[in-house]
């Protein structure tokens, strides 16, 4: 089955890569949000995160702060992206994970989230944070059933003061 936790592969990325990370966290952004924000937000953001250019200059680790863009394989396919950070000394960032619309609900993005875990908690992190947009029910039913709990509401980033658009704040220990 495509998108199987048994036979897939988390590894990091490489520039190869960039074309089809940028195609999958686009399209996910897409997908993700169309019914819940702004097509001129989305369209900002798909643009400013995921063009080509932009996922180039990330794919290489730039500890603390970002550990470079992760990807799962499977059968030599990347079907899903994800990378975080530190944010200080034992806080960490899951800033992204995205999959290609083939191959979701196969537990990729928790195996993508494992990884990136990982790497927070071999940087001493003890805690591990993400933003979600509010009203996004599905990936705050995501990160609550992972153990993240809501702290605090934020401006969501590239969000304008006539956007209106927040973040939930949620974080998770990591023991």
């Amino acid at each position: 089955m495509p998108g199987s936790s048994l036979t897939a592969v988390v590894r990091p990325a490489v520039e190869a890569d960039v074309p089809r990370i940028a195609a999958i966290c686009s399209n996910g952004y897409r997908d993700a949000y169309r019914e819940l924000l702004p097509e001129g937000y989305i369209e900002r953001s798909v643009v400013e995160f995921y063009s080509e250019a932009r996922v180039a200059k990330e794919i290489a680790p730039a500890p603390p702060g970002w550990f470079g863009y992760q990807v799962v394989e499977e059968d030599g396919l990347v079907l899903g992206a994800a990378g975080g950070g530190m944010t200080g000394p034992a806080a960490g960032e899951l800033s992204r994970v995205y999959l290609d619309s083939s191959a979701r609900d196969g537990g990729l993005d928790t195996l993508l989230m494992d990884r990136i875990t990982e790497q927070i908690r071999a940087a001493g992190g003890t805690e591990l944070w993400v933003s979600v947009f509010l009203g996004d029910r599905a990936g705050i039913g995501f990160y609550r059933a992972r153990g993240f709990q809501p702290v605090d509401t934020v401006r969501a980033a590239l969000s304008r003061v006539d956007d209106h658009i927040s973040s939930l704040r949620m974080c998770r220990g990591l023991e």
